[in-house]
């Protein structure tokens, strides 16, 4: 918390009394305790340099890009003691404490920036005297969680498998006086959500598909057991375990995380945090496989409206996610940009799809959208479509498709290269133009290793312009609502504002662009999200109810009926 405008590590005695200081710090970044808990590890943002210092006072505030960064550095403090220094020259991302309390080991990059955040990561360990800084592993790709074992002789971390790998997924382990690397999950269909170390070993929470499940290692990274939850069936976020219990944060269907303990393989709710749902109605969540063309079995959930009535057909909005690698799990859907029960409320079908591309089911099913995007991982969308048709579940002239990032460029690209099939698209941060994208993002090189073959866009030019939802404009006839932050630095602003554009002026389409200022890639501040969420319930409202031409409506009022 901030001490004299200042954040720094506090400690709550348990005898009573207010918070104190640990130690005078510079400002703190993320802290860790050491295992005696004499001592905090901390990082801190370098001090800007004095002439710039010196400048900003004066009002000069360029922004020099990709180059206007500091060091995240590593500290080291006592109670009430003087900070030291560890590291100079290099970011540390991450850092853990071996078990006896003399290294550490570190995540770091050459440069403080995003894109080195997401693709050069690479794993040290420091000696937390002299702060000698040794090369442990060079992990290939995006790096995830790492953990010492009990015995301090390993580190288990997550890994992509390759630098090609969109996802740090698999787990390894390497042998910290040898450096011998070991894969403990290659080929394994799923990946590795998180990893925590324990008093026996290891705990991994993994994702297979929709479901979730921990995984139990000991202090050598073998299995030991695994805890899938059944009754209830919950979809892990975290976990951690002492003396052979496990607990976890984990949401369900009809309510967001909640902490459980499991005793005997069965878990046990210990927390009530929204105990007014319970008064409330839900639709049934539904996990639900339909076939691609090409064989392919694509998996999702499916939130039915509540009230359901076999033989009806609904009005249906599919909910594409972002990156593309991320998945759904069988758990809590709804939020600011996952409408999931505010949907069914609605009266409304709703499809959740982990399509082709998407974490959970190994790496190669991680990879399938690599040199074609928007090819079959759309038709995936387009197929589940006609699977629910085919059933007497869906009107296909009431169907909707919205996202954010990746999924508000699948919603772009719906509403303009397929508009003939969607009656109403809401498209949140999405980028329209790839090959612009790309070149005014803050992850080019993750762009360039994990998605498109390690090829700069003017090398493949006409593959990335037909593949962009901007090319396509003046054939959109879907009724289409953008929205975006005025400090996005993943998709810049002018991304979502072209196709505006473009549509507004080449179609008679109703389109609207909705910019929310001072937010990023993803709307922080709650009004803003609330904003977006009725914004878009009132947009499907508008164009998927009723009867008539639906597409030819103009668009709903400009002002919201916000909740007092």
């Amino acid at each position: 918390r901030e001490v004299d405008g200042v954040r720094r590590v506090v400690v709550h005695p348990l005898d009573g009394g207010g918070p104190v200081p640990f130690a005078a710090t510079p400002a703190v970044a993320s802290y860790r305790w050491r295992p005696d808990g004499a001592a905090v590890a901390f990082t801190s943002l370098d001090p800007m340099p004095a002439g710039r210092a010196a400048a900003r006072a004066r009002g000069f505030r360029p922004v020099v890009v990709d180059e206007d960064w500091r060091h995240l550095s590593l500290w080291v403090v006592a109670e009430g003691g003087e900070p030291r220094r560890l590291t100079e020259g290099t970011t540390v991302f991450a850092f853990a404490w071996s078990p006896d309390g003399t290294r550490l080991c570190c995540a770091c990059a050459e440069r403080n920036l995003v894109d080195d955040s997401y693709v050069f990561q690479r794993l040290f360990v420091v000696d937390a005297t002299s702060g000698e800084r040794t090369p442990l592993v060079d992990n290939p790709g995006k790096l995830g969680d790492f953990a010492w074992s009990p015995d301090g002789r390993r580190v288990a971390y997550v890994s992509a498998a390759d630098r090609n790998d969109p996802h740090a997924g698999m787990l390894y382990t390497v042998d910290v006086g040898s450096g011998e690397v070991e894969a403990r999950t290659h080929g394994f269909l799923g990946m590795v959500d998180g990893l925590h170390a324990t008093d026996e070993g290891f705990v991994a929470v993994e994702s297979v598909g929709t479901r979730s499940r921990v995984r139990q290692l000991d202090a050598a990274a073998e299995h030991v057991g695994v805890y899938e939850p059944s009754a209830p069936r919950l979809a892990v976020e975290a976990a951690t375990q002492r003396g052979g219990r496990l607990a976890l944060a984990a949401s369900h269907r009809a309510h967001p995380a909640e902490l459980f303990v499991v005793e005997d393989g069965v878990s046990r709710r210990l927390t009530d945090s929204n105990p007014w749902l319970a008064e409330r109605a839900f639709g049934e969540q539904r996990v639900v496989r339909v076939r691609a063309r090409d064989g392919l079995p694509i998996e999702g959930l499916l939130i039915l409206p509540v009230g359901y009535e076999a033989g009806r057909r609904y009005p249906f909005v599919v909910v594409a996610h972002g990156g593309p690698e991320a998945h759904f799990q069988d758990g809590w859907l709804s939020g600011y940009s996952q409408w999931g029960q505010l949907l069914a409320g609605r009266g409304y079908v709703s499809w959740y799809p982990n399509y082709r591309s998407s974490t959970g089911y190994g790496v190669e099913f991680c990879k399938r959208d690599h040199g074609d995007p928007m090819g079959k991982e759309f038709e995936d969308h387009l197929d589940a479509i006609a699977h629910f048709d085919a059933e007497g579940l869906i009107d296909p002239d009431r169907v909707g498709i919205g996202g954010g990032s990746y999924g508000g460029y699948t919603a772009a690209w719906a509403a303009t290269r397929h508009s003939e099939r969607f009656a109403a698209a809401v498209s949140f941060v999405p980028f329209v133009d790839i090959r612009t994208k790309w070149l005014t993002s803050d992850i080019p090189w993750e762009f360039y290793y994990v998605h498109y073959q390690e090829k700069w866009p003017w090398q493949q030019p006409g593959l990335l312009a037909d593949r962009s939802p901007l090319t396509w404009a003046e054939r959109c006839r879907t009724p289409l609502l953008l929205l975006g932050g005025t400090d996005d630095s993943r998709v810049h602003p002018s991304q979502p504002f072209m196709l505006y554009r473009a549509v507004a002026f080449a179609t008679d389409t109703p389109v609207r662009y909705v910019q929310y200022p001072g937010e990023g890639h993803g709307n922080r501040d709650n009004t803003n999200r609330l904003d977006y969420a009725l914004r878009t319930l009132r947009w499907f409202d508008h164009y998927l109810k009723g009867d008539g031409d639906r597409r030819a409506k103009a668009p709903p009022p400009l002002d919201v009926d916000y909740p007092q």
